[in-house]
């Protein structure tokens, strides 16, 4: 998983925007949509930036949104998945068999605490 990816997630919502050309990302511009995620690098870059990388990185293989399969979902989104649904400062890391339940600690805490069948989260 690409550990620069970005994806804009509202909080109030579940949906999510787009992914953040990281090039403009690290010029401090405006947020900008990308359109093309490199492979090779790792990072995801909009129209006016793949130009200057396929130039430079010839031989990297980028992918634009017609393969968007083949990009990687953002650390932002995987993060957004993994936030407990009720306690919006944790994240979820057990599996509760019994309930057949995901957990965060303080849910295990709150509602799980007296069953043996806590497991770890894979």
């Amino acid at each position: 998983m690409a550990a620069s990816a970005k994806s804009l997630v509202d909080q109030s919502s579940n949906e999510v925007k787009d992914y953040i050309c990281n090039a403009c990302e690290d010029q401090n511009n405006a947020e900008t949509s990308a359109d093309f995620y490199c492979k090779q690098c790792e990072r995801f870059y909009c129209g006016n930036c793949i130009d200057p990388h396929g130039k430079a990185l010839a031989k990297h293989t980028a992918f634009g949104r017609v393969d968007i399969d083949k990009w990687p979902v953002s650390k932002k989104v995987v993060d957004f998945l993994l936030t407990c649904y009720e306690h919006k400062d944790n994240k979820v890391d057990k599996f509760c068999t019994t309930h057949s339940q995901l957990c965060c600690p303080q849910c295990v805490f709150n509602y799980h605490r007296y069953v043996n069948s806590l497991q770890w989260f894979c």
